[in-house]
């Protein structure tokens, strides 16, 4: 019953995916394009579905006019068109099964980690990932591909190179891909930053579905690569290339270091407040907005606050069990 239900569910994800590549070839504006990179993020089957028939659409607009005619002409015969319609079907038969086998992973494995914890775990291809503080990844491993979805936090991966398996990475609207290479992922507070440290990986927003699903190498234009030092932030609805910075300081997290680059004061703490309770508290909300660079220890909140009135034109000050954060008089 459940297999059943399962077949059900893939023919229906194949006849929207259908019906979506139709809608894209005659045109989507803003509001259908946010509409289809929602319908894709919903699950992995209806992505593998529109993958498909991107690829199926690829392989049509590279045939010729006259093989584009010899499959528009009709059959004959009766007999031919029921012979025709019985390898159709077998075809269409084994289609689905490998389809179906290739969706079934073969490895998965949730990783979570604790506020102040940080986590390291060889995959079972011999990658590995590094989690920071409050980070969850969830990994699953098939036929055909590699799969990780950064749910919150961030996280180190130093892919084991493998070219029939490409590594993918989904980390809010962001998605990545790598055959081989060590990168940071980062997904919090509403923006996704990628960093490579050695190798190259391609960048694409999700909203640009196209990329997202796989599609012709035209399309993959429309990706941000990156190669050592290089990075890409997706903040405010748009994915846009950062400054280079030294490959050794990519995941700077992991020798216990935060780096901030002109983020607000209210970020900063919220950073901090991931490794373990700082007390620090700011006495008016507007302070939050104050923007803040620099690199400081990720488990010495007192430290940070000591430098704080340095950089920022705040006073810190004890009230009772918390230190508050003031503007200075």
């Amino acid at each position: 019953m459940r297999r059943e239900r399962e077949a059900a569910n893939e023919e229906l994800d194949d006849a929207e995916a259908a019906r979506w590549r139709l809608r894209q070839r005659e045109g989507l504006d803003e509001a259908g394009r946010a509409e289809l990179a929602a319908w894709l993020d919903a699950s992995g089957e209806r992505r593998r579905a529109y993958a498909a028939h991107a690829r199926v659409d690829a392989l049509l607009s590279e045939m010729g006019g006259e093989q584009r005619r010899r499959l528009a002409v009709p059959p004959p015969s009766r007999l031919r068109r029921h012979g025709l319609a019985a390898c159709a079907a077998l075809l269409l038969a084994c289609t689905l099964g490998w389809h179906w086998r290739a969706g079934q992973p073969q490895w998965t494995q949730t990783l979570a980690s604790a506020r102040g914890q940080q986590l390291a775990r060889v995959m079972a291809d011999g990658s590995r990932l590094s989690l920071d503080a409050d980070t969850v990844v969830e990994v699953a491993y098939f036929s055909d591909r590699r799969e990780a979805k950064l749910l919150r936090g961030q996280a180190m991966f130093a892919v084991a190179r493998d070219a029939g398996r490409p590594f993918r990475v989904a980390a809010g609207p962001v998605r990545v891909t790598v055959l081989g290479t060590r990168f940071a992922a980062r997904n919090l507070y509403g923006a996704v930053e990628v960093a490579v440290e050695h190798g190259r990986v391609a960048v694409a927003d999700h909203g640009d579905a196209e990329a997202a699903a796989g599609a012709r190498d035209d399309e993959r234009r429309k990706l941000l690569l990156l190669t050592d030092g290089q990075r890409a932030v997706w903040r405010d609805g748009a994915l846009r290339p950062e400054a280079a910075v030294p490959p050794e300081t990519v995941a700077a997290w992991r020798a216990g270091r935060l780096a901030f680059s002109d983020r607000p004061l209210a970020e900063v703490l919220a950073e901090f407040e991931r490794y373990g309770p700082t007390g620090l508290k700011l006495a008016r909300p507007d302070l939050g907005a104050l923007r803040l660079s620099g690199s400081f220890a990720s488990h010495d909140a007192a430290a940070f606050a000591r430098i704080l009135p340095r950089v920022l034109p705040v006073e810190v000050r004890r009230n009772g069990g918390e230190t508050l954060i003031d503007a200075k008089k």
